[in-house]
């Protein structure tokens, strides 16, 4: 469960004479979806500024790593909260290395790639913050701050994934 309301956390007495307090009520659940509303609308528009390469092209920390994940940050806005599926992950992957992710189900791994294809599904899904560096070789760039045009550029060229289900 995402929520609990707070007169169950501070209150457990008044809790139990409104019933169920599991559930939110309609209320509640209007002031989350406006304020999910608000944000993925702020998170669309800064995506869809126009951007020069100046602006996500980057220095990789270790120039011998293809990829740097740094407290990479996505999340999924809902009618009923805020599903946080990458919250601060953090690593590296050397070039010519073969990396398996490996976790519990629903851990983040499925996401964490699909953030760096720039695959994850918008407007719910957002990179919310973090940094995904990617060695182009004479240079490099911030995936999660590189527009939506540009990544289809090197999608496929540069940087590709073989995705769980075969018929993605």
């Amino acid at each position: 469960m995402l929520f609990h309301k707070k007169d169950q956390e501070n209150a457990p007495e008044k809790a139990a004479s409104k019933g169920n307090s599991h559930y939110l009520t309609a209320k509640e659940s209007r002031e989350i979806a406006k304020s999910n509303s608000r944000i993925i609308r702020e998170l669309e528009k800064r995506k869809k500024r126009h951007a020069t390469e100046a602006d996500y092209l980057c220095e990789m920390k270790d120039p011998a790593n293809i990829v740097e994940f740094d407290d990479l940050h996505t999340y999924f806005f809902t009618d009923a909260g805020v599903a946080k599926a990458v919250d601060g992950v953090t690593f590296s992957i050397p070039k010519g290395a073969t990396v398996g992710v490996v976790g519990e189900s629903g851990c983040g791994k499925s996401v964490t790639s699909l953030s760096l294809m720039q695959l994850v599904q918008a407007p719910q899904g957002q990179i919310v913050s973090g940094s995904i560096r990617f060695n182009m070789g004479d240079k490099a760039y911030d995936i999660a701050k590189m527009p939506v045009s540009d990544m289809q550029k090197i999608r496929g060229k540069q940087i590709a994934m073989i995705f769980q289900e075969p018929m993605t």
